[in-house]
């Protein structure tokens, strides 16, 4: 009974020791290869963050067009989105009376002007005083105003258009009594178009007159198109701590239109440098972001305060400087730690 117990005993031993001999093969097979990534280049720049507001397209000129005289519609020239050129008639009023007293003050003015040339002939001979000339050539000069008011009353009988650009409505109708001073048709130029954007006041000591933005119209694709600050408001909203800010850019083509949504990238001025890493860098955790540097073919886990995005990048605030390697390819999966083979270097 012995002898069979200890026979029992060291094939028990024999079996775990095989065990082990097993399980160590297991787990060196388990160890994978270096993961193949792709890294990108820490950098360093001047502080300046990148922010992205909606605003409304609207043309640089948009007029609603007054009638300078008062009259009856008797001629509608331009319909709702025809073009104009500066000059071009909108509307044609009559007025009777207008150019009936436009004769009267022909009339006149002949008169007055003969009477004032009698006087001075007869000034000439000691015939009438100085003060009956004085008077005639002011009853002259009077009666010449009065005509070239008149005339200027008779012209603005046809009302034109004052810029080049599109009609976007007209107010008057045929047969329509207008007055002085009332609108008879709204035009609008967008040869050059503006973008009105409200920035919130904790950015708006970081823009400056003539800087660079960038307009992304959605409804006309995604291309970014160059502009630049035009005007920065002196007054806020009080209700929504908001400063206006104008954007211009040119639109030869007349793609953009009054009225369409566009997206706006201003660029915010901050002292200092930030640290910028590729977008594609950052990886999402539990804990928050944090980034997989590639030192001595390892990935190295490093916890990062993300910020701005700025062409691109994103700047960071974390343990990194500049020259570092990030990874942006394969890191999806890694491990702090994990063995990694670089396959290329992002520029």
């Amino acid at each position: 009974m012995a002898v069979a117990w200890k026979w029992t005993k060291w094939r028990g031993v024999i079996f775990t020791a095989g065990g082990c001999i097993v399980a160590s093969g297991i787990a060196a097979h388990a160890q994978r290869p270096p993961a193949p990534v792709i890294v990108s280049e820490v950098l360093t720049q001047d502080v300046v963050d990148e922010i992205n507001l909606v605003g409304t397209v609207q043309g640089r000129r948009n007029s609603m067009v007054a009638s300078e005289t008062e009259g009856k519609v008797v001629a509608v020239f331009k319909e709702a989105g025809q073009p104009l050129r500066t000059g071009d008639p909108l509307i044609r009023l009559e007025n009777d009376q207008l150019r009936a007293a436009l004769i009267e003050a022909l009339a006149d003015v002949k008169l007055r002007r003969y009477n004032a040339e009698q006087s001075a002939a007869l000034l000439r001979e000691e015939a009438v005083s100085e003060q009956t000339q004085r008077d005639n050539d002011y009853e002259r000069d009077r009666a010449q105003a009065k005509l070239i008011d008149l005339r200027s009353q008779v012209d603005d009988l046809e009302v034109r258009a004052p810029f080049d650009g599109y009609v976007v409505q007209t107010t008057a109708e045929l047969g329509e009594w207008i007055d002085r001073g009332e609108d008879v048709a709204q035009v609008i130029s967008i040869d050059t178009v503006r973008v009105r954007v409200d920035v919130p006041e904790r950015w708006i000591d970081g823009l400056r007159l003539g800087a660079s933005a960038s307009l992304y119209i959605d409804a006309l694709g995604s291309n970014q198109i160059e502009g630049r600050i035009v005007a920065i408001l002196p007054q806020g909203m009080s209700d929504s701590r908001t400063f206006p800010v104008i954007v211009e850019t040119l639109n030869p083509q007349h793609r953009m239109r009054g009225g369409m949504s566009a997206r706006v990238a201003l660029m915010i001025e901050r002292s200092g440098t930030a640290v910028l890493v590729h977008k594609d860098a950052l990886v999402s955790g539990p804990m928050g972001h944090l980034v997989y540097l590639a030192q001595q073919e390892q990935a190295v886990a490093r916890a990062v305060t993300a910020g701005m995005p700025h062409k691109g990048y994103i700047s960071v605030q974390g343990d990194l400087a500049a020259g570092d390697l990030v990874i942006v390819r394969g890191n999806e999966r890694l491990q702090d730690g994990q063995a990694i083979r670089v396959i290329r270097r992002q520029e």
